[in-house]
């Protein structure tokens, strides 16, 4: 299926926006379930990693819903914006943040911070 043509997303744009939005979110949780593949069992004995994705995919309400980034490509191509048509999803690589813990230089800051029998 092509991408979604201008004139159809500026016509409906609310609705293209929210069916993007779905589907941002419904990756982010197929690729977590993807972590789990061979790794998850029931009483029955392994679950099939299309069970998990479901089981998952229900349990998420919309409202909890996460923004896609602006620099996100759908991997279903019928959800791509027609600027996007030619991009390949699998290629691009997601933007990592660096994350500094300084939990170290607290604990020579506050004495007794790890003691659980000191009064505070």
């Amino acid at each position: 299926m092509m991408a979604i043509q201008q004139k159809d997303y500026i016509y409906q744009q609310e609705y293209w926006d929210y069916q993007r939005k779905i589907q941002y979110n419904k990756e982010q949780i197929f690729a977590m379930a993807k972590r789990y593949e061979g790794r998850t069992y029931n009483d029955f004995g392994p679950v099939h990693i299309d069970d998990v994705k479901t089981m998952l995919w229900d349990r998420i309400r919309p409202e909890e819903y996460e923004e896609p980034p602006m620099d996100w490509v759908p991997e279903d191509p019928k959800y791509r914006l027609w600027h996007e048509d030619q991009l390949d999803a699998t290629k691009l690589s997601p933007k990592v943040t660096k994350v500094v813990l300084r939990a170290k230089q607290r604990i020579g800051t506050v004495p007794n911070i790890l003691n659980d029998d000191s009064d505070i």
